[in-house]
């Protein structure tokens, strides 16, 4: 009853700050999310991602992750329900998996730096929109590149 009394609190919690149930169970719970990318191609995929780092509150940005052609690489492990995700083939402007959120990128990199929260790039960055990767359940979330 102590833990079910508990996790009510957690939830009634979440709501006053704004934060869904599932973030409160998982950080409650230690379960973690595992991104995977499986690049479905002939060519290799350059990937960066955006994610929040198991036990950290701020997203990090990385990039650029080589994923081969009909392979699959796991790049990351959050807490989070909420990922992003960006890849390119090298050299081209058409052959791109992308969304519609803004986030910084570093090139040639690798690269990686932890967002400001502010909605402009340093004068050594470019923008990308990469797409909203959303884990529905624990484990592995993958990603997968198709053309």
């Amino acid at each position: 009853m102590r833990k079910l009394l508990s996790l009510a609190g957690a939830f009634a919690a979440a709501a006053t700050v704004g934060m869904a149930p599932a973030a409160v169970v998982e950080a409650q719970s230690g379960q973690r999310i595992t991104l995977r990318v499986c690049n479905n191609t002939r060519d290799v995929a350059q990937v960066a991602i955006s994610y929040k780092p198991v036990g950290s509150g701020t997203f990090i940005n990385e990039g650029w992750y080589n994923v081969n052609p009909f392979s699959c690489r796991d790049l990351a492990q959050t807490t989070n329900s909420y990922m992003y995700g960006y890849a390119e083939v090298e050299g081209s402007d058409v052959d791109v998996w992308q969304g519609s959120h803004p986030r910084c990128v570093e090139y040639p990199g690798p690269y990686e730096f932890y967002d400001t929260g502010s909605s402009y790039c340093a004068s050594w960055q470019e923008v990308r929109n990469f797409e909203t990767l959303y884990a529905e359940n624990w484990g592995v979330f993958t990603w997968n590149l198709d053309y």
